[in-house]
């Protein structure tokens, strides 16, 4: 593996998180495909923000319900290199009563967190297998292992996503490729994490707890993606400051 043909996609990273990661991983010296569903202006920041760590970066933008939307990450990612990572990061958090929520609505959120990380995943993993290396992150979601009030579908869709890692784990584990799940607890998206600010948050004993902000997730990721991470597949990796201790 060179790194000069190495290749990151990172879905949903035109802000928060995924802005984060995908800049840390140009640290680390991948190329990186950046995403939105419709956030162009956003992205483009993240573009500009990526390419100052000196790696190149392309873009796309779409829903991933679509297939043609995978197909154009697929194709930024062959102008880069190969893709060695994927970040599975988009998600939607629709809040509504389960009584009140239609049956598409439930689909609709289906679609974006669970089916299309299969959808991704199964994309770009080919390319991992034939040069025997690669890293697929998949966000979780914390009110997955905690429940939560009128997000069932949110609820129902992340608990997909450490079931996916596993059953993958196991079906590479000699692949040399690594599935991980990354559960991120409450992060502060209205600061940038420059300015250190800590909010409060109860944790799900009641006590407070600070707020995390999106390095704070991209550095596990970061790790995740390092050469050193190879023996590490199939986790749920909680990063919540102590908001929920499994």
């Amino acid at each position: 593996m060179t790194l000069s043909t190495s290749v990151a996609v990172v879905t949903g990273s035109a802000r928060n998180i995924g802005r984060a990661t995908a800049i840390k991983l140009g640290e680390l010296g991948f190329n990186v495909v950046v995403h939105t569903n419709n956030d162009a202006e956003n992205l483009q920041k993240t573009a500009d923000l990526v390419r100052q760590t000196g790696v190149e970066c392309a873009t796309a933008i779409g829903s991933l319900d679509n297939p043609d939307t995978v197909i154009a990450l697929d194709r930024a990612c062959k102008t880069l290199g190969h893709c060695r990572v994927l970040v599975n990061n988009a998600s939607v958090r629709k809040t509504k009563p389960f009584l009140e929520m239609t049956l598409e609505e439930w689909r609709q959120v289906f679609r974006i967190n669970s089916d299309a990380q299969f959808i991704c995943t199964r994309q770009f993993l080919p390319d991992m297998l034939d040069l025997k290396w690669g890293r697929v992150i998949c966000l979780g979601g914390l009110s997955a292992h905690t429940g939560a009030q009128e997000r069932a579908a949110v609820v129902s869709s992340k608990s997909s996503v450490p079931g996916l890692v596993r059953a993958l784990a196991v079906e590479f584990a000699d692949s040399g490729v690594t599935f991980n799940c990354v559960v991120p607890g409450h992060i502060d998206t209205h600061r940038t994490a420059e300015t250190g600010a800590r909010l409060k948050h109860p944790s799900f004993d009641g006590k407070s707890v600070p707020y995390g902000h999106p390095s704070d997730i991209a550095a596990v990721i970061g790790m995740l993606v390092g050469p050193d991470s190879g023996f590490i597949t199939g986790q749920t990796i909680h990063v919540n400051g102590g908001a929920f201790l499994p």
